[in-house]
């Protein structure tokens, strides 16, 4: 793309771990060395961080939200469960971990409480409409303290790429965007990949449909297998050859 003229701010790569991140990008510099400058990249987490510090008000944040950890929001759900008389350490009711499993499940791979609890968890289906409210005072103290968790970086970055006015916006400057590990996606990655690429329809993913590991985080392989359909025109290049083993 570079060599054909391409600059290299119109080209937007996307990866999962901020370890493949570090290597996708430094492949990148070694090969192309200054030339390089300018490419957004990282994983998807962090390019929804960098981007929703620009676009923080219109989704009712200030740019200088912070980013709850794992531990942060456990702490911030047992909170809430207080508050709410939900007694987490009576036998039948889910641990604050569990209730935190659940919200971000649901979140990720786009479905109802309900579903959720009849696939992972049916010993607490009876306990789906406290944990609906949970979760909407979950949200709603996190938007009061100006924070996010790392689920909230992805479906707010998702809102804004579907969104009518800010979408084009974001999505105008990316001519360009590479995934990797496309077989790793869940339901809202895809949704953020189809919202950078809907102005310029220039995507490019690389992945393996029988490697598809993540199932239990919400990884959804009817995303590789099926984006010749939500991309018509496709082309597939088909890689035979290891050139990671003799």
């Amino acid at each position: 793309l570079l060599e054909h003229g391409v600059d290299p701010s119109s080209i937007l790569l996307l990866t999962f771990t901020n370890k493949a991140a570090r290597e996708m990008l430094g492949r990148v510099e070694s090969l192309l060395g200054p030339s390089s400058r300018g490419i957004w990249g990282g994983t998807f987490h962090s390019t929804a961080n960098r981007i929703l510090r620009a676009f923080a008000e219109p989704i009712g944040y200030t740019s200088g939200f912070s980013i709850l950890d794992q531990e942060d929001a456990r702490d911030l759900l047992k909170a809430i469960l207080k508050d709410l008389n939900s007694d987490h350490k009576a036998k039948r009711f889910p641990s604050p971990a569990v209730v935190q499993d659940i919200i971000s499940y649901a979140r990720n791979v786009q479905q109802p409480f309900a579903n959720i609890l009849e696939w992972k968890h049916p010993n607490f289906v009876p306990f789906v409409g406290q944990i609906e409210e949970i979760a909407r005072q979950y949200q709603m103290r996190k938007k009061s303290a100006n924070a996010m968790d790392f689920d909230d970086l992805l479906s707010y970055l998702a809102g804004l790429l579907e969104d009518p006015l800010h979408g084009q916006h974001i999505s105008a400057p990316f001519r360009y965007v590479l995934v990797d590990e496309f077989q790793y996606t869940n339901a809202i990655q895809a949704r953020i990949v189809r919202g950078f690429a809907k102005t310029h329809k220039n995507v490019l993913v690389v992945g393996d449909d029988a490697q598809s590991i993540y199932a239990f985080r919400g990884a959804d392989v009817k995303n590789i297998l099926s984006f010749p359909d939500q991309w018509p025109g496709t082309k597939i290049f088909t890689l035979l050859t290891n050139y990671r083993s003799t």
